[in-house]
C-alpha cells in the first residue's frame, strides 16, 4: 500500500470516527441528565459537644468535604477502580468511576448500557471529574452498611477518614469491588484481601512505595455491627432524638445527610439521669419521673428526661397538675396587680368565696390542712407562696384576676394547660388568647394554686424566664445543622422582655425562701414545690412537682404514676410531696451541674402595696 492509499485510509477512519462521535454526541444530548445534587446520607443527631446521640437511618452515610482528605485516600480508590480516571477517555467516553456513580444515581435499575454510558458522559461533562470523584467517595457502598468513605472508615477502622493510613485507604478501596460479600475483607478472607491490596498498591504513584498492609488494625464485622447498632436511637436518647427530628421537620434544609447538633449537654444529661436514678431507684413500680433543664436567656434545652428505659411515653411533654410549682406565676400576677409580698392574708381552714361560687352552703369551700407559720390566723403572701396555702392563694387570685394569672403564665412560657372535658377526659387548651377569653370559659380561680396540668418542659421554661429577669426565650433542641462543611442553620437564641424585671426579681427572691431549694452545701437556689391531691382526698397526693433555678440553669421535675392514678407513696411508705422526691432530684442535678458556682439571688426592692391583703 502506497503513501497515498494510507492517507486516504486514514482520512476515511477519521471521517468514520468523527461521524460516530457526532452520532454519539447527538444521542448523549438526547438523554435526560442526572442531577449530582447533594450526597445525602444518614441524619446524625449529635450532642452539644459533637458526639453522636443517634443516627436516623438503617445504614450509615456521612457526607464530608473530600478535598480535605489526605491525597492518598482518593488515589487509592482511583487505583482500585479506574487508574485512567484523572486523564479521562477519548471521544467523550465516560470514565469507569463516572459510570459506576451514574448507575448508583440512576433510579431506573433496568437502564441499558448505552443509556447509562450517555448519562455518565453528560454527568462528567456537566460537573467535571473532581465533583464526580467527590460524590463517588461520599456515596458508594463499602459493605458493612457503610456508604461513603467516612462511614467506611468508621465501620472498618473506627476512625475518621481524614486519619486513615495509606494502607487502610487501600484496603477500603478494595471493598468497592465486592462490598456485599466481604470478598476482600481482611478479617474474613485474609489471603484474597492481601492479594487485592498488592494489586491496588502497584497502581498508585511510584508503585505504592511505602504503602504497608494494615496488619491487624481492621475491626471485625461484628465489632462494626455493635457500633452501628449503638447509634440507633433507644430509650431516653431515642426520645430526645425523636423530639429533635420533630423540630428538624419545621426547618427548610435537606433532609438526608444532615448533622444536627443539639443543645443537649452530655455531661448535664448524665447528671440528670444520675439524679433521677438515685431518687427513683427501688421505688414502687407504679412511680415514674420526668425532668427538664433549660438555659435561662437562650431557651437551650440542656438536659431532658421523659421516659424510663424500655418505654416510649414522654412524660415531660404531658400535662401534670403543678400544684405549688405553679405558684410563682400566681405571685407574678399579684405583683403586677400591685400586691406586695408583704401583704397579709387570712388563712382559715375553710375559706368562702361567693364570687367564685366556692361556699360552705354549696358544699365546696376552699379547704386547706395547712396553717400559717406559728398557727397564726393570717400570714404574708411570701409565706403563702412558700407553703402553698390554698385559701390565701385563692383570695390573691380573685383580687388580681384569674385572667391576669393566665396572661402571666403565657408570658412566662406556659404554652398549653389542660382542663376537664365534658366526656370525663381532659382537653388541652393553648394559651394563645388573652386571659379574658379563657376565663371563665375554660379556667377557674383554682388556677392560682396550680390545679390545671402543665407540661414539665413548659414549667422549666417559665422558671428560665424568671431566672433571666423576665426575659423569655423559646425552648429548643437544635443548635445548628450542618451538611458536610456547610452550616445550613443556626438557632436564633434571643430572648425578649415578657415580665417586668422588678416583678421577676421579686418572684426569684421569694422562691429562695423555700428550704427544699438549698443545696447540700447550703447554697440557696430559687425553688417552688407542691403536689396535687389524689382524687378528692387532700391528705393523699397524685402528682408532685418541684421547679426552680439558679442563675445558670432552670429545672422542673415531676413525679407521678406511669398509668393508672393511685396515691403517691415512696418505698418507705411516706406520702410523696413536691419537697420530697422531686426536690431531691432537683438538688442533686443542680449541685452536679453547677459545681462550685455561686447561686446567690439578692433581695431586690420589694414592689406592690403591703396593705393590699385582706387581713
Amino acid at each position: 500500500m502506497n503513501r497515498k492509499q494510507l492517507l486516504v485510509g486514514a482520512a476515511v477512519i477519521v471521517v468514520l470516527l468523527g461521524g460516530a462521535a457526532a452520532a454519539a454526541g447527538i444521542y448523549v444530548g438526547s438523554v435526560t441528565p442526572l442531577e449530582l445534587g447533594e450526597p445525602g446520607g444518614s441524619t446524625d443527631v449529635l450532642y452539644a459537644d459533637g458526639s453522636i446521640m443517634a443516627r436516623n437511618s438503617p445504614d450509615d452515610q456521612v457526607a464530608i468535604d473530600t478535598s480535605r482528605l489526605p491525597g492518598y485516600v482518593a488515589e487509592a480508590v482511583v487505583a482500585a477502580q479506574d487508574p485512567g480516571f484523572p486523564d479521562g477517555h477519548w471521544f467523550g467516553r465516560p470514565t469507569r468511576i463516572t459510570v459506576q456513580l451514574a448507575r448508583h444515581l440512576q433510579p431506573d435499575t433496568d437502564t441499558g448500557t448505552a443509556k447509562l454510558q450517555a448519562q455518565a458522559a453528560r454527568l462528567e461533562s456537566r460537573y467535571g471529574r473532581a465533583a464526580v470523584l467527590d460524590r463517588y467517595l461520599n456515596t458508594m457502598y463499602f459493605g458493612r452498611q457503610a456508604y461513603g468513605i467516612e462511614a467506611a472508615a468508621q465501620a472498618y477502622y473506627a476512625k475518621p477518614a481524614a486519619t486513615l493510613s495509606p494502607g487502610e485507604a487501600v484496603m477500603l478501596a478494595a471493598q468497592l469491588d465486592a462490598p456485599g460479600d466481604a470478598t476482600y475483607d481482611p478479617t474474613v478472607h485474609a489471603d484474597a484481601a492481601r492479594k487485592r491490596f498488592e494489586e491496588i498498591r502497584k497502581n498508585m504513584t511510584g508503585a505504592g512505595t511505602g504503602v504497608v498492609f494494615p496488619e491487624g488494625t481492621t475491626r471485625t464485622a461484628e465489632d462494626a455491627k455493635q457500633r452501628h447498632d449503638a447509634l440507633r436511637p433507644k430509650d431516653n436518647a431515642g426520645l430526645i432524638a425523636a423530639k429533635v427530628l420533630d423540630e428538624f421537620k419545621a426547618i427548610e434544609v435537606p433532609r438526608e445527610g444532615a448533622r444536627i447538633t443539639t443543645t443537649i449537654d452530655p455531661k448535664l444529661q448524665n447528671s440528670l439521669l444520675g439524679a433521677v436514678g438515685t431518687a427513683m431507684g427501688g421505688q414502687p413500680a407504679n412511680l415514674t419521673a420526668a425532668a427538664v433543664a433549660v438555659q435561662p436567656g437562650t431557651g437551650r434545652v440542656l438536659a431532658y428526661y421523659g421516659t424510663p428505659a424500655g418505654t416510649t411515653m414522654d412524660y415531660a411533654a404531658l400535662g401534670h397538675p403543678a400544684g405549688g410549682a405553679f405558684v410563682p406565676i400566681t405571685l407574678a400576677a399579684a405583683l403586677k396587680a400591685g400586691i406586695s409580698l408583704e401583704s397579709k392574708w387570712l388563712a382559715p381552714a375553710e375559706g368562702e368565696f361567693p364570687a367564685s361560687g366556692r361556699t360552705i352552703r354549696n358544699g365546696n369551700p376552699i379547704r386547706d390542712g395547712k396553717k400559717c407559720p406559728g398557727g397564726k390566723p393570717s400570714c404574708t403572701l411570701l409565706d403563702a407562696q412558700r407553703d402553698v396555702l390554698r385559701v390565701p392563694l385563692f383570695a390573691v387570685t380573685e383580687k388580681s384576676g384569674p385572667a391576669t394569672v393566665i396572661d402571666m403564665a403565657r408570658a412566662a412560657g406556659i404554652g398549653t394547660m389542660w382542663v376537664n372535658s365534658r366526656d370525663g377526659g381532659s382537653k388541652a387548651v393553648p394559651l394563645d388568647q388573652p386571659g379574658k377569653e379563657l376565663f371563665p370559659e375554660y379556667f377557674g380561680t383554682e388556677i392560682g394554686y396550680g390545679q390545671y396540668p402543665v407540661k414539665v418542659i413548659d414549667e422549666a421554661n417559665a422558671m428560665a424566664t424568671f431566672a433571666a429577669d423576665g426575659n423569655r426565650a423559646k425552648p429548643h433542641f437544635i443548635a445548628q445543622i450542618t451538611y458536610g462543611s456547610k452550616t445550613l442553620y443556626r438557632a436564633t437564641e434571643q430572648s425578649e422582655p415578657a415580665i417586668d424585671a422588678p416583678i421577676a426579681q421579686n418572684v426569684a427572691w421569694a422562691m429562695t425562701q423555700q428550704p427544699a431549694g438549698r443545696l447540700a452545701d447550703g447554697r440557696p437556689t430559687a425553688l417552688a414545690a407542691g403536689e396535687w391531691q389524689f382524687g378528692a382526698d387532700t391528705s393523699r397526693t397524685g402528682n408532685a412537682m418541684a421547679a426552680g433555678f439558679a442563675p445558670q440553669v432552670a429545672v422542673a421535675v415531676w413525679v407521678g404514676n406511669k398509668t393508672n392514678e393511685q396515691p403517691l407513696v415512696d418505698k418507705g411508705g411516706a406520702t410523696i410531696t413536691g419537697t420530697s422526691l422531686p426536690a431531691a432530684i432537683y438538688r442533686q442535678f443542680v449541685s452536679s451541674a453547677l459545681g462550685t458556682a455561686r447561686t446567690d439571688i439578692d433581695q431586690p426592692a420589694l414592689v406592690g402595696d403591703p396593705k393590699a391583703g385582706n387581713a
